[in-house]
């Protein structure tokens, strides 16, 4: 089993479907071959399919196929939310990053650098207990 633990967000997701020779693409096939344990939450599939239906449905079926590349965690409890994210971070996202590290996530990965930018290409060092 690979030691990193790669937490993929909805638009990972949602980029891997409709791009398949793209980063996202990419970062997806690596997780089958070993070399990464993908996660993901069910909140991130959601919200990946909600906006692959309105924007590229054509996408869809490729996004339901990456499952067994990605493993779904649990959603985390509300009370983890809280003690673990920044209340400054959006509110729709907070449950996924909540989720990354109740999974013991090593990195988190995202491209929505509106809601995320200000933590980009930062280390830190996430609690879960």
């Amino acid at each position: 089993m690979a030691d990193l633990r790669v937490f993929l967000d909805a638009n990972i997701l949602f980029t891997a479907a409709y791009s398949p020779d793209g980063f996202s693409a990419l970062l997806v096939e690596l997780g089958p071959a070993g070399r990464v344990t993908l996660l993901t939450s069910p909140l991130a599939i959601v919200e990946a399919e909600r906006n692959l239906e309105a924007k590229r449905p054509a996408a869809l079926p490729t996004l339901r196929g990456s499952p067994t590349a990605v493993r779904v965690v649990r959603e985390p409890a509300s009370a983890d939310v809280e003690r673990l994210t920044p209340p400054e971070l959006s509110s729709k996202d907070r449950p996924l990053l909540a989720a990354a590290i109740v999974a013991h996530a090593t990195h988190f990965v995202t491209g929505d650098v509106a809601d995320f930018g200000r933590w980009m290409d930062r280390r830190a060092r996430l609690h879960s207990g």
